[in-house]
């Protein structure tokens, strides 16, 4: 199972924390949580402010950071499958996603250490993930993000099986 997923965080400066996290599985499945413990207001850049906070869902989406453990994790280990986990900024994302589960007793078992790196053709990601956010999806909102390149990965995979020979040797 390929779970996309996507992270919104303070700034991208080293003292930057967690802000929110969304994952979406190849069969739709969600899961979407805000921190409620893990950064202030003051920790935000600008553009954080101005562009990722405002989209934020509250309500039940906010969690503490030993919430968003137990529950992303068993979240994860629901899939009765190896998950492999897929984002487009291993820089970013991943770095954020092994922060999660820094203890090594709470990486969901069945969670492959090893990332994988979305990048989609050009063509894909101007038509299918930007349509995505043209028709209502939210830039920079950690679930719509994944939500989109879920979509995006979808086409990808639909077209390499519609063009198999083209695709090969990828």
């Amino acid at each position: 199972m390929i779970v996309h997923f996507d992270t919104e965080f303070t700034t991208l400066h080293l003292r930057a924390r967690l802000i929110s996290i969304g994952l979406v599985a190849d069969d739709g499945r969600e899961f979407y949580a805000e921190l409620t413990d893990t950064y202030e207001y003051k920790h935000c850049s600008e553009f954080v402010r101005e562009t990722v906070l405002p989209l934020l869902d509250g309500g039940d989406a906010q969690k503490d950071s030993y919430d968003l453990v137990m529950q992303l994790g068993a979240w994860l280990e629901d899939f009765d499958e190896p998950v492999t986990m897929c984002c487009d900024s291993i820089e970013y994302d991943w770095t954020w996603f092994t922060k999660i589960f820094t203890l090594k007793s709470t990486w969901p078992a069945n969670v492959d250490h090893r990332p994988m790196l979305l990048e989609l053709p050009m063509e894909i990601q101007v038509t299918i993930v930007e349509e995505a956010f043209d028709n209502g999806l939210r830039r920079h909102h950690a679930l719509d993000d994944a939500r989109a390149n879920r979509l995006g990965w979808l086409e990808f995979q639909r077209l390499k099986l519609q063009f198999k020979p083209l695709f090969d040797n990828l």
